[in-house]
């Protein structure tokens, strides 16, 4: 929810109070939430022998954990899972699950690989295989943003950086979620621009649902709701001076700090 602080000016040594009102914005404008937000989703998940079995078992209800931040469904979020180590396979695709329950029980059903960590090979392939028409995405023109989160817990044993530009340019928006030894510079390579708001890492897979909540909070966010409640400032907040209405033409400061 926004506040706004009333502010005080002091024109020829008097005061002024300025009030500010919203004018029947209603909350869901300013806390959307990932249910308004639909995603062509896909989650590419390290089980190479580094992560262990064990571990796995925690990444597999992280993921089914995320996932219920979202409204999930052919015409609004779709899943998918791509895991790799040696070389990628699909677990399940964008297509294949229509509801929530459904992709939460996939999902705590993933299997474990073991082997190497091909981290490059992996992104390649969700490019050109999972963000495609024939596996469930949908077409580009429809206006459906593509997002990946990449989870990884080490060095990967090939190259990164070119898969991840390719992805970019084909309008994915990459997430990089490292674990332990993961190193920043190569979840730095795999993300999105800003980095900040795209990378995150934690000690190690006890830690990793303590970044769920902020992971959700980038997804949840998305340009066109970042653009609407800035045109409602914009609009609706208007001054009250001296029992007379007129709009800003500025946002307050208050407003600017809150969106940042």
């Amino acid at each position: 929810m926004l506040w706004l602080q009333p502010a005080t000016h002091r024109p020829n040594g008097r005061h002024h109070n300025h009030q500010y009102s919203s004018f029947g914005i209603t909350q869901s404008l300013f806390s959307p939430g990932c249910k308004n937000v639909h995603y062509d989703l896909a989650f590419i998940l390290d089980t190479s022998s580094s992560v262990g079995k064990e571990n796995f078992e925690k990444i597999r209800q992280w993921v089914s954990n995320l996932v219920e931040s979202f409204d999930v469904g052919p015409d609004k979020t779709r899943v998918a899972v791509v895991r790799y180590s040696d070389r990628p396979t699909i677990e399940f695709n964008l297509g294949r699950y229509r509801n929530l329950e459904e992709v939460k029980r996939a999902a705590r059903n993933i299997r474990y690989l073991g082997g190497n960590t091909m981290t490059g090979d992996a992104i390649s392939y969700t490019t050109t295989n999972i963000f495609t028409e024939r596996n469930g995405a949908r077409p580009r023109a429809r206006g459906i943003q593509r997002v990946a989160i990449l989870l990884t817990d080490g060095r990967s044993q090939d190259y990164v950086l070119e898969p991840s530009k390719a992805a970019t340019a084909a309008g994915i928006r990459m997430f990089a979620v490292g674990i332990g030894e993961a190193l920043k510079e190569e979840l730095e390579e795999i993300a999105a621009e800003p980095k900040n708001a795209h990378v995150f890492h934690v000690t190690d897979f006890n830690a990793i649902d303590k970044i769920r909540g902020r992971l959700r909070k980038r997804l949840c966010e998305s340009k066109s709701t970042a653009l609407t409640l800035q045109t409602a400032c914009f609009v609706f907040f208007c001054i009250v001076r001296q029992e007379r209405k007129r709009c800003h033409d500025s946002l307050p400061q208050t407003v600017n700090s809150e969106m940042t």
